[in-house]
């Protein structure tokens, strides 16, 4: 009994010290984070609008820029994750920081030299081009950077702790949603302020990017550097080195091998899957809705309310993760996985009867109502779309060795790309706003596709000894030959 207690002390002690070495460490984790994502939102939402200042009267650039943008990560991402296994850390992070900066500011510079030329000039799509080849490796630098702070650096942080893992996870998640509200709202207000000249807000809107960037490179490779600093760890951990062949197309062969060869393959596609959908607060939603007579006060809130109640998600992640006094979960990863997803999915299902009904005249429900009652849903949900979110990538973090994480995530990243380009492949052929039904439907089929995936994942591998023995991590398997 007193051996019990003992080993049980000498726990809350070890424990102690993490979460005070984390203390320390995470400040420098958040700043950067919230540097970082606070521009990548912004640049989000502003590269649509300004888009429109240039061409007013095609959505073709902003659609051509996102299939493009999507389609290249999806054949990149598999390939610079083995370069997140291989490459040195503080190097690596500091490419991704400036790279990205290099691109975002080029393409602002760009836009506001297009300020000056006039409408429908022919030079607008050549200085398009420009665009697509410079913002290509910057949003791939991005990726690499989000996958190495979120799946190799932070694990090193977080000592081997589960439990402070989930609460550098989740924190970081608020971050990210929170800068999803702040960020465009702020950049949106700003332009509402310069009015209605087109010329004008493209040369304002690209400055303030432009120095938004400018002015937060230097904190955040900071941030990052006294962070490696500040953890031994990022510096004494030895990756290992790159082998196997180096021609890329053979990187990305052997990376969606190996990925389709391990235990957290069907986890990955469940939650992957989940970007085939329209029924997010995103442009072919809001679109929908407005054509069908819902407010555009109403439709500007939903997108703050859908991240509010992400942020609530955020924050039910590590109490269902938490311990009781027996040091025991509340819930496994596994468990929070499989019941966040079908709540997901049972949010939504109402959405894909409604519109049926409706489309049917079954139900005696008029346009601007049943829009209003997809928003509900759709908005109300996401707390249990990000509480998955969170579970399936500590699922990825814990299960899946340090040794090859990168060029899991990298495909896992890849395949999220693919679901993404095919819902807007989708919205393209099915583009009429009497025929968004159909994108419902599939948006709610692929939910539950994920939530059958998911679920047959947890039965053949809840338990983490299974898992383990699924796939031994030998030499040939970091090399892609399994």
């Amino acid at each position: 009994m007193a051996e019990e207690e003992l080993k049980e002390s000498a726990g809350d002690v070890r424990v102690a010290e993490n979460l005070e070495s984390l203390t320390a460490m995470s400040a420098y984790i958040y700043i950067a984070e919230l540097v970082s994502a606070f521009g990548d939102r912004m640049w989000q939402f502003a590269i649509p609008i300004l888009f429109l200042d240039v061409w007013p009267n095609s959505l073709l650039p902003t659609i051509l820029y996102t299939f493009s943008i999507n389609l290249a990560m999806f054949i990149l991402l598999p390939i610079a994750g083995s370069y997140v296994d291989s490459a040195s850390r503080l190097p690596l992070m500091m490419a991704s920081i400036i790279v990205d900066n290099i691109a975002v500011a080029l393409t602002c510079i760009i836009l506001n030299y297009m300020s000056y030329l006039p409408k429908e000039a022919p030079e607008q799509w050549i200085f398009f081009g420009i665009i697509l080849a410079v913002s290509i490796p910057g949003e791939l630098m991005v990726n690499v950077g989000r996958i190495a702070l979120e799946k190799d650096w932070v694990p090193v942080v977080a000592l081997g702790c589960p439990q402070s893992l989930s609460v550098l996870n989740s924190r970081l998640k608020i971050i990210d949603l929170s800068c999803k509200f702040v960020a465009p709202m702020a950049f949106g207000f700003i332009l509402q302020l310069l009015g209605e000249d087109s010329k004008v807000r493209l040369r304002w809107g690209s400055g303030i990017v432009l120095l938004y960037n400018f002015l937060t490179i230097i904190p955040e490779g900071v941030c990052i550097a006294r962070l490696y600093s500040a953890c031994p760890k990022l510096a004494t951990e030895k990756k290992r080195a790159r082998v196997g062949d180096k021609n890329p197309w053979k990187e990305f062969y052997n990376g969606w091998k190996l990925f389709n060869k391990h235990p957290i393959c069907l986890a990955s596609y469940a939650f992957s899957i989940l970007f085939t959908t329209v029924l997010s607060p995103g442009s072919l939603l809001i679109a929908f809705l407005k054509w069908v007579g819902v407010m555009e006060g109403l439709l500007g809130g939903s997108i703050g309310m859908g991240a509010l109640f992400g942020l609530l998600g955020a924050y039910i992640f590590p109490l269902l993760y938490g311990k009781k006094k027996n040091g025991d979960h509340w819930m496994s990863l596994s468990q929070i996985g499989i019941l966040s997803v079908w709540l997901w999915f049972f949010f939504l299902f109402p959405i894909a009867v409604i519109v049926f009904l409706r489309t049917e005249d079954l139900a005696p429900l008029s346009s601007y109502a049943m829009g209003h009652v997809i928003l509900f849903f759709v908005v109300t949900g996401r707390t249990w779309l990000w509480v998955f979110d969170l579970a399936e990538n500590q699922l990825l973090v814990e299960r899946v060795s340090p040794d090859i994480r990168g060029r899991i995530s990298g495909v896992q990243g890849a395949l999220c790309q693919f679901f993404t380009v095919l819902i807007y492949a989708l919205g393209l052929i099915f583009h009429r706003p009497e025929q968004f039904y159909i994108l419902c439907c599939a948006s709610v089929a692929s939910v539950f596709m994920s939530a059958v995936l998911f679920t047959i994942w947890f039965h053949k591998f809840r338990d983490p000894r299974e898992f383990e023995e699924a796939v031994p991590l030998t030499r040939k398997t970091l090399d892609g030959e399994i």
